[in-house]
């Protein structure tokens, strides 16, 4: 509700989007890292605290009214309050009593209470034995003319002996001795008495309960020990002479003068009186169904909200974790509010539920969306941590606003409805505590056991998969449903709040209107604090110490006793009003009224029983719940404890990892090559080769035989083989082969390619030769294959035409033991044509691809092979067609933007076989630059219905059920805007490194010239990062999702060279690239990278000698 209150400053009612850096964002995103890495201890602090808050609840709440415990909601609506109403409101009955103290909290000694049976007994008449049905009083009496009642006319108007308008009762501790003082002074064990009697009841059916004949009371081991103040009290009809007796004799007892006591106010006259309502209403039925309602409404609300969620294998888990977030916050918040003794026995218990439930599930569902809408992909740490992150501040500024809410009513309703705002208050409180630690926790262990990982894929997948381009215009009631509308779930939980207090606010005061409640809210802001009015008694309380003050008295009136008056007064009512005088109080003479250490405690006595008797159980019972707790936890984790080898959970790191490959080059990195395995090659300005592990935290050595003669330089290309024993370089006339392992040179071989860089140059496959051959196209059309074993050459004039791009198609063996089919290069020519040349066993053949069309998009400028779908993509200028690299057919086509040159990227599923026996795809996605305005272009194109596979058949052929044509597919489109240099990874990323604006104040870019930049190379770590903070690498899921980190973090001292351009960029591996940046290399990795070249799974980047059947083991292994 807060956005809708800042809409008139803010523009817009959704919740903001903070910035990364935000401190608060950044905070929820440092706390939601470290919990989802540790969600075992998160989970066991969260348990620990409501084993803290929950055990002790059986000890501090009961439904017995005099052992120092609180008392637990019923089905009623119960209240002790100041009637709000017409002041001129005739009452239903008048209260007067009296209150005796002796010395400090010792009204329980025997001289107390005979002289309380003495003032009793003046102010009543006698009351020993008192019994009003043995009456034998005559009726006919003019009340009005009598002046003084004998015991048996007094009798006569009791209210066992039938209600009239001259009616009474009272009640007095002294009746747990019958009024008698023989009684009294014979008992041997008052505080034994008192407690055994606690459950007498008078002659008119009311509990002689605690709560109403002492005030100021201690408990200990829930049994009262001590009190304040004897209280006698008389409840009487408004003209009955029992009353008007009252007040006289009152009067005579304080112009006595007795030197037994003193008596406040001094002549006896209560003149000063309160009128108070006291009602015990049931819920009635209309409660009921309206309580009802909200419930089936909520529950209706969170099995839809579930069913969207499509957790199948956790929806049970996921159930029972909210409701037990919620169950442990309402029962928690019950504790604290027995601690510190607030009475939530006014509201019924069905009500207190309600408000945190809603609430709850609208915390809950915000930050499971999160979830779900961070890439599947991403390691579960990056996905909790983006999900706070984003969702955290907004669950905090609505706790802070409910509470400010609860805060503002709580001034304005009764006290009841005070206590209830005050309970939500601490579950709200409590129930973001337990979303931070408890349900964190929870969602991260389940997202970690791929229990959630299935489900929440192809939630993701169906979210973009049902989203068209062109969305239809929903229904409100739909719009609702979803939370998408602006009265959505975002306010109903302080819609419900606030509703829920107001309606009982008005159930209180059945004849208080919105417009009254409305109006005291607002006397409330106009008024000036003033200073409250002191009546006598409230003055007394302070003059002699009392323990307990009447008005707080009388407040802690239970609703049992108010059914009994109820019943008495005014029967079949709910609610009766009585003009309650303010106390006559004596003080007997020679009592010590200092307050003593032996008062009425700050916390509720139950705690200090607890306390007292209950320790030791207590922290057993933690220890135990807590390594229970731990070791279910090690149970149900143990598969990924054994997997995640000690603890090291790689699978924790932050979605894009930046390191530095350092040291290795004096000068700019010009060129740049790598393998599936993590080994990269590099060449240098600085005339230097050098070979990096990635695996084993980038150890490196430089080309180098002393033995041998070779001169490598100038590279103008550089290959390595699948099984990183061998590396390529092509130099200005010949083929050189470098032995990785053994650190020496290997065969080498002349090849004319007049000095330039030619168009391809790989390793290609033979099964019968060592070492694989090596491919150079040149861009004349010309192919040289070089067998450097045999020193055999085999050339083909692959195009007479130049050539603008070439691929090498190299697919996977069907079987593993089998040759993999034959190697196919495929090429596009300036001119638009397309040849693939195959080499069979007779020899190398090209073969022209028909791919000619009419009109304006006839050219076919670039071709990306695309080997494990047996296809090739032949790039247009506003197209894409998908051909079929053993029937030359078209698949389908692609209407793109125009793209730049050699731009174009794909990414897919692993391939599928529907039943039509066909190839078969979960997704697609095709990347490109586009030409217009240089933005990176993501295209995804996923089936209809989820579950299906789009088909590569042939339209008219008859399909499978499950089967989805390239033309039903669903295509979504994203932008990323000045990518600047970027690349396609295997899983379905797209990373890339673009340059940031500069920032104020940085250093000075220094002129060029390599003696200034070797200078730079000295400056300091302070002026290097500000340079340095120039580079921004980002990322694009296939779902769109984007993030971005610095490229260059803070590492120490070293030496590196400014550049204002990146170098070569490559890809390394399946999560991996690889950039030159001055004489550093990058690695920025997505997710962790586990190097393993014969992986099963598809690679159509490093397509060539995959499958070769003689593997060596790449080492870096000094040479011998």
């Amino acid at each position: 509700m807060i956005w809708y209150l800042l809409y008139p400053f803010r523009g817009t009612t959704e919740p903001p989007i903070l910035d990364p850096k935000h401190p608060l964002r950044a905070f929820f995103t440092r706390y939601g890292n470290q919990a989802s890495r540790h969600p075992v201890i998160t989970l066991l602090i969260s348990v620990a605290v409501a084993t803290i808050l929950i055990y002790p609840f059986p000890f501090l709440y009961t439904n017995n009214f005099t052992n120092g415990a609180s008392n637990l909601p019923h089905h009623v609506w119960t209240s002790a309050q100041p009637f709000d109403g017409d002041r001129t409101t005739s009452p239903d009955v008048v209260m007067r009593s009296i209150w005796v103290h002796g010395s400090y909290m010792k009204a329980l000694e025997p001289h107390v209470l005979v002289t309380a049976l003495e003032l009793q007994d003046h102010l009543l008449g006698e009351t020993i034995n008192f019994n009003p049905r043995q009456s034998t009083a005559q009726s006919g009496h003019d009340i009005s003319s009598i002046t003084s009642l004998t015991p048996g006319m007094r009798d006569q108007f009791h209210a066992i002996n039938g209600l009239s308008n001259s009616s009474w009762f009272f009640h007095s501790p002294l009746q747990y001795w019958s009024c008698s003082k023989k009684n009294i002074e014979g008992d041997k064990d008052i505080i034994t008495t008192v407690n055994a009697n606690s459950h007498r009841s008078t002659s008119v059916n009311v509990t002689l309960r605690h709560s109403i004949v002492f005030a100021g009371k201690r408990f200990e081991d829930h049994r009262l020990v001590a009190a304040d103040t004897l209280v006698i009290t008389l409840v009487h009809m408004r003209d009955s002479p029992v009353g008007r007796q009252w007040e006289r004799h009152a009067e005579e007892l304080a112009m006595r003068n007795s030197e037994r006591w003193r008596v406040y106010p001094s002549d006896g006259r209560s003149l000063t009186s309160t009128l108070y309502e006291f009602r015990f209403q049931p819920l009635s039925i209309q409660d009921d169904l309206l309580l009802g309602l909200a419930y089936t409404l909520t529950t209706i609300y969170f099995m839809m909200s579930l069913t969207r969620l499509r957790a199948l294998k956790s929806r049970f888990g996921l159930l029972s974790a909210v409701f037990a977030q919620i169950a442990v916050s309402i029962m928690s918040s019950f504790t604290v509010c027995a601690v510190f003794k607030i009475d939530v026995s006014k509201i019924p218990r069905e009500a207190y539920p309600l408000v945190i439930l809603t609430v709850g599930l609208e915390n809950i569902f915000r930050f499971i969306n999160a979830v779900i809408m961070t890439p599947p992909q991403t390691p579960t740490a990056a996905r909790m941590t983006e999900a706070l992150g984003q969702t955290g501040h907004i669950a905090l500024a609505g706790a802070a606003q409910n509470l400010v809410i609860l805060w503002m009513l709580s001034k304005v309703v009764s006290p009841g409805v005070a206590s209830f705002c005050t309970f939500a208050a601490i579950a709200l409180t409590f129930d973001l505590f337990y979303l931070l630690t408890f349900f964190v926790a929870v969602l991260s262990i389940d997202v970690r056991r791929l229990e959630l990982s299935d489900s929440l894929t192809r939630v993701s997948l169906h979210t973009f998969r049902n989203v068209p381009n062109h969305q239809s215009k929903v229904s409100w009631t739909e719009a609702l449903l979803n939370g998408d509308s602006p009265v959505s779930t975002r306010i109903a939980g302080t819609v419900v709040m606030i509703s829920f207090i107001l309606a009982a606010q008005w159930h209180f005061f059945d004849n208080e209107s919105v417009p009254r409640t409305a109006s005291r809210f607002i006397h409330l802001l106009r008024s000036q604090p003033q200073l409250p009015r002191h009546s006598t008694a409230a003055l007394l309380s302070v003059d002699i110490h009392q323990a307990r003050t009447p008005t707080a008295w009388l407040r802690m009136q239970d609703h049992e006793t108010a059914r009994e008056v109820i019943k008495i007064v005014k029967p079949n009512a709910h609610s009766y009003i009585a003009r309650v005088y303010d106390p006559l109080v004596f003080v007997l003479d020679g009592s010590d009224r200092t307050p003593t250490k032996f008062g009425v405690r700050p916390f509720l006595p139950a705690v200090y029983d607890f306390a007292r008797h209950q320790s030791t159980p207590f922290v057993v019972v933690i220890v135990l719940v807590l390594a229970a707790v731990s070791l279910l936890l090690n149970y149900l984790l143990w598969d990924e404890s054994s997997d995640a080898g000690g603890g090291d959970r790689p699978e924790d790191e932050p979605l894009l990892v930046v390191k530095s490959l350092t040291g290795g080059h004096a000068l700019d990195v010009v060129l740049l090559k790598a393998s599936n395995d993590g080994v990269v090659a590099s060449v240098g300005l600085d005339r230097r080769i050098r070979l990096w592990d990635v695996r084993k935290g980038g150890i490196s050595y430089v080309i180098h035989d002393p033995e041998s003669p070779i001169d490598p330089f100038p590279v103008l290309a550089m290959t390595l083989d699948a099984d990183s024993n061998w590396l390529a370089i092509l130099s200005r006339d010949q083929v050189l082969l470098w032995n990785i392992p053994e650190r020496r040179w290997g065969p080498t071989m002349s090849v004319d390619v007049k000095g330039r860089t030619p168009a391809a140059f790989f390793f290609g496959y033979s099964p019968i030769d060592l070492i694989n051959p090596i491919i150079v196209v040149r861009h004349n059309g010309l192919m040289t294959e070089l067998h450097m074993e045999n020193q055999r050459t085999d050339e083909l004039q692959i195009c007479k035409t130049p050539l603008v791009c070439v691929g090498p198609h190299a697919e996977k063996a069907l079987t593993p033991n089998a040759h993999p089919p034959p190697l196919r290069i495929i090429t596009a020519s300036r001119r638009g044509c397309v040849h693939v040349a195959s080499k069979l066993e007779t020899g190398w053949i090209s073969k022209e691809v028909p791919c000619a069309l009419e009109g304006e998009d006839e050219d076919v400028i670039s071709i990306l092979p695309l080997p494990a779908l047996s296809s090739f993509l032949a790039v247009r200028d506003h197209s894409i067609e998908l051909i079929d690299i053993f029937t030359h057919r078209v698949t389908h086509t692609f209407h793109t933007k125009q793209m730049a040159p050699d731009s174009l990227r794909c990414f897919h599923s692993t391939r599928r076989r529907p039943q039509c026996g066909s190839v078969g795809l979960a997704y697609l996605a095709l990347a490109y630059t586009a030409a217009e305005n240089g933005a990176c272009v993501l295209q995804m194109y996923l089936p209809e219905r989820e579950g299906d596979t789009i088909c590569f058949r042939d339209p008219w052929t008859p399909g499978s059920k499950t089967c989805c044509l390239w033309r039903e597919t669903v295509e979504h489109a994203y932008e990323v805007e000045n990518p600047g240099r970027w690349e396609a990874l295997q899983i379905p990323y797209i990373v890339g490194i673009r340059k940031c604006p500069a920032p104020i104040n940085k250093v000075p870019q220094p002129s060029a010239g390599l003696s200034r930049r070797g200078r730079l190379g000295r400056m300091s770590s302070a002026a290097k990062q500000e340079g340095e903070d120039l580079w921004e690498v980002w990322s694009l899921s296939m779902y769109g999702e984007q993030s971005s980190v610095p490229l260059n973090p803070k590492f120490g001292g070293q030496d590196y060279l400014l550049t204002d351009d990146l170098g070569p960029l490559i890809t390394l591996g399946k999560r991996s690239l690889g950039v030159g940046l001055g004489n550093v290399i990058k690695i920025i990795t997505v997710g962790n990278e586990r190097f393993d070249s014969s992986d099963s799974t598809i690679d159509d980047t490093f397509f060539v000698g995959m499958t070769s059947t003689r593997r060596k083991r790449s080492t870096f292994a000094k040479k011998s």
